[in-house]
């Protein structure tokens, strides 16, 4: 069974890609061998537990990280999620980190600056009828990271410092996620086993957690009533006998079921004759909360270290996973199939006195349906030669394999005429991606005062991308799309470090980067990056506090880039560090800033012309500044026969563009605007003032604040408000333990933003076409003129205008993770523990929709905090077990 991790202080090495932990001989009682933890570094590293592995990836525990925010594309099973650290470093490229495996980039072919399947708006109306386009990111399979089963995962760390994040050149900007995997027995304990079976499963059920709060049918005739009689001339659509024998249907509970979900993993792990060893296999299959839609993955691992000789070591590593998804309608998120149920009309029949009745909602379920399917395979082999206690040279080589193919099949496609007409979709995708590396490092302390350390790296890796898309119809007319990229990235690096009596230390590096091919500028770039740290605790004038067991002061600096464009970020921090109580407590406090110059952004713009409107893209020259302070404070007590491990993380972010070249500081763009001294991420709205009073020619109809002062509504009145990046993120991880039961609970706050809800924004207009929110029936009457919602029948449903009451509040308080374990069986080689518990068991909060913390708009800090009311996001509730023999 897990035991409590102690917070000890671990010092990062030369080469910053691993941590070696202090001498602590009071510390309280050591980890298991098979537990798992996070490490987080600034310059600092702390560990923290992870508690029991019961997430389907790893993202969800990240946001134990200070300064680390965890946001889901949707809630569909196998969807993607966005990893932000300390902020944004551009507008439209992607922001995730670097993933880095056992000392190798992996998953990283699949993250490419975002590709949409729709970039005009979220606003606009669709070619196929009064529903929004969903800018959905299109992404080329399942998330990578459920190739990586949690149970197979040692340890974590995350990389946000600017000397860290420098030394991974043009992969860090956006911070670098250090995983590495579970290799078998250790030999250091002497009750473990030579040969170790372990196994945990998992089972459990979703629920929509919160749905849209809707009109019943009675609510909807007469609304539809009301509408029709504001129109004038227009019937009334359900007479008084029909409003009495009235039927209605709940088209959210014809959507959405309750889904089950299951895991199992089974590992074997040992040593013999100088052999590790460690194989699993791992099943996952997860129903969607959505009928139709589901997801299953299976993986197998194998990991294998030999000590050859008492100097040579080697070691493999491989993994292969297979994904395969189902998911109706043509976008991954449902966005657009969940937008026709919701504003489906509840009232039945639909219409009985108007000659016009809208098809069900279930057409579009029928209408389109998708299978997707990715493989994944890794292999990688390392070999170290320790040519003396302080040389050693070690090498990799891998390659990483990709396979994503997608089927999408329509029996009611429209062809010229609108006949009818079947069609299919395929597309293929294919990665591949190979890495060769090598590092020699020597460290050695001279007259045990002048430790020194030095590493000499090199690495190249080469990603080849292709894409092939085709549609066909049984009439024979379709389409045909091709693409190929490659990149080839050329890294010699030098690393070294200089510490003077254990108190004073200095790191510098200096990274040298080439990156060509078809999606790279070729070029070359020098990425330099340093730290000054102060360890105070082993000055003199402490040496009698024998209760302060760390006390640093710390400063780093950094550069790094994008191998997409000529961006280049220059991030600065500081912190100090503090070990109190014995190390039973530990206490961080960051600074940083990090200043991108040409940030990645590409952007279609509207402009006037003498036929209408013409679009165009633009590159603008854009400055970004992201800063902030980050705060961590963790222990391990013990209070009678509870013993307990705490820990409170808490940041801050504020961005802005600080330039903007070539024009002037201000552009225009859907849905936002980019402006200097703003954030990245505002909302373009109007300015509510309420509706037209009685005697007004426009009375009862939505009135928008005269902003310039022309006499008129136009564009001149759009401004920007609010913005969809969380200001302040709040994290709080508990684990208690008394004799044999085990709580662990993780709650996340994300607090200081909006959400611009397109789903919302035609649910609150009374139009009485469509289903309404129970808001619509505050509609304006001459007896209720002090309202913002226009009478009946004159909101603009086709095409709904943004106004700041429409941003809705994001921030929230989250109980991700709660899970409460006994030991039924613990022995020094058996063990076994059962335990119940659950995820997004509650969140706080004013926000209408399905869920607060979600990105429609993908990775692309421009399009955070929109929300198109896709695939909600489940409450799942679990029961497990746990084995090891």
């Amino acid at each position: 069974m897990t035991r409590i991790l102690p917070f000890r202080i671990l010092l990062l090495t030369a080469s910053a890609a691993s941590a070696v932990q202090a001498q602590q001989p009071d510390s309280p009682a050591r980890p298991a061998a098979d537990s798992s933890r996070i490490i987080s570094c600034g310059y600092t590293v702390t560990e923290v537990h992870i508690g029991i592995p019961a997430f389907t990836t790893i993202q969800p525990a990240l946001s134990r990280v200070a300064g680390v925010q965890v946001t889901p594309y949707s809630g569909a099973p196998g969807a993607w999620a966005t990893i932000r650290i300390r902020g944004a470093t551009n507008l439209t490229g992607s922001s995730q980190p670097l993933y880095v495996v056992d000392g190798v980039p992996v998953y990283n072919t699949d993250v490419t600056p975002e590709l949409w399947a729709e970039r005009s708006s979220f606003l606009q109306s669709s070619n196929n009828g009064n529903y929004p386009n969903i800018p959905t990111p299109s992404t080329p399979g399942a998330n990578p990271l459920l190739d990586l089963p949690v149970e197979d995962v040692a340890q974590i760390t995350v990389l946000r410092g600017a000397a860290a994040t420098a030394q991974y050149g043009m992969q860090g900007s956006n911070g670098v996620i250090l995983i590495t995997t579970r290799q078998g027995a250790d030999g250091r304990t002497t009750a473990q086993p030579s040969l170790r079976v372990r196994y945990s499963g998992w089972g459990g059920v979703q629920q929509v957690r919160q749905r849209y709060d809707l009109l019943n049918g009675r609510q909807y005739a007469e609304l539809a009533n009301a509408a029709a009689a504001s129109s004038f001339g227009r019937p009334l659509p359900y007479s008084t006998a029909d409003l009495s024998s009235l039927q209605e249907v709940d088209w959210q509970d014809e959507l959405f079921r309750p889904a089950a979900v299951q895991s199992h993993n089974l590992s074997v792990d040992g040593l013999a004759h100088n052999t590790r060893y460690y194989a699993a296999a791992d099943y996952l299959n997860q129903a969607g909360v959505i009928v139709k839609s589901g997801m299953s993955r299976g993986s197998l691992r194998f990991n294998l270290d030999q000590q050859l000789t008492q100097k040579l070591s080697v070691g493999l590593r491989a993994s292969a996973s297979q994904t395969d998804q189902h998911y109706p309608g043509q976008e991954l998120d449902a966005g657009p199939l969940v937008q026709r149920y919701l504003l489906g009309i509840p009232a039945v029949p639909a219409r009985t006195s108007s000659s016009y009745s809208p098809p069900t909602p279930r057409f579009a379920l029928d209408d389109y349906s998708q299978t997707a399917r990715t493989r994944r395979l890794v292999t990688q082999l390392n070999a170290t030669y320790q040519f003396s206690p302080s040389l050693s040279l070690t090498a990799r080589g891998s390659r990483e394999k990709m396979d994503a193919e997608g089927l999408g099949y329509s029996p009611n496609g429209f062809g010229s005429g609108a006949v009818p007409v079947e069609h299919t979709s395929t597309s293929t995708t294919t990665a591949r991606n190979w890495v060769v590396a090598a590092a020699l490092r020597y460290e050695h302390t001279f007259r045990e005062q002048h430790a020194v350390t030095a590493a000499l790296n090199y690495l190249r890796q080469q990603d080849q991308r292709t894409l092939d898309y085709t549609l066909q119809s049984v009439y024979g007319f379709g389409s045909f799309k091709s693409e190929e990229k490659r990149l080839a990235i050329h890294s010699p690096s030098v690393v070294a470090g200089y510490t003077y009596a254990g108190r004073y230390e200095v790191q510098a590096s200096m990274r040298t980067e080439f990156a060509s091919g078809k999606n790279a500028n070729d070029r070359k770039v020098w990425l330099p990056g340093g730290q000054l740290s102060w360890h105070i605790n082993k000055e003199s004038f402490l040496a009698d506090q024998d209760r302060l067991t760390d006390l640093m002061l710390w400063a780093g600096s950094g550069k790094t880039s994008s191998f997409f464009g000529f961006d280049r970020t220059t991030h600065h921090d500081a912190g100090l560090r503090a070990g109190l109580l014995g190390g039973l407590l530990t206490l961080e406090v960051a600074a940083y800033q990090r200043r991108t110059t040409r940030a990645q952004g590409a952007f279609l713009v509207t402009i006037p012309s003498s036929s209408g409107f013409s679009t165009f893209y633009t590159f603008p020259n854009v400055t970004l500044l992201n800063k902030g302070l980050e705060f961590t404070a963790g222990g391990s007590w013990r209070i009678g026969p509870v013993s307990g491990t705490s820990q409170l993380s808490a940041a801050t972010n504020h961005n802005e563009v600080t330039e903007l070249k070539p024009g002037d500081d201000f552009i225009r763009i859907v849905p936002s605007s980019l402006a200097v001294g703003q954030p990245v991420s505002r909302f373009r709205v109007y300015e509510a003032d309420g509706t037209f009073p009685v005697g007004h020619p426009s009375a009862g109809q939505q009135r928008y604040a005269d902003r310039n002062n022309d006499g008129r509504r136009d564009f001149g009145d759009i401004y920007d408000e609010g913005t969809g990046l969380p200001r302040y993120s709040l994290n709080f991880s508990q684990q208690l333990r008394l004799k044999r039961f085990q709580l662990d609970a993780q709650f996340d706050g994300l607090f200081g933003y909006q959400i611009q809800n397109s789903l919302l924004l035609r649910l609150d207009a009374p139009s009485g076409f469509a289903n309404s929110s129970v808001r619509a029936l505050n509609y304006w009457t001459p007896a209720n003129q002090a309202t913002s919602v226009p009478r009946p029948g004159f909101a603009d449903f086709s095409y709904p205008v943004p106004t700041n009451e429409d941003l809705e509040n994001g921030s929230h308080v989250r109980l991700s993770q709660l899970s409460l374990s006994y030991e039924v069986l613990t022995t020094d080689t058996r063990k076994i523990s059962v335990w119940v518990g659950g995820q997004n068991l509650f969140v706080t909060g004013p926000y209408r929709g399905f869920d607060p913390n979600v990105s429609s708009g993908g990775a692309g800090p421009y399009y955070a905090g929109q929300d198109s009311g896709g695939y909600p996001v489940a409450r799942m509730w679990q029961l497990g077990l746990r084995g090891q023999f």
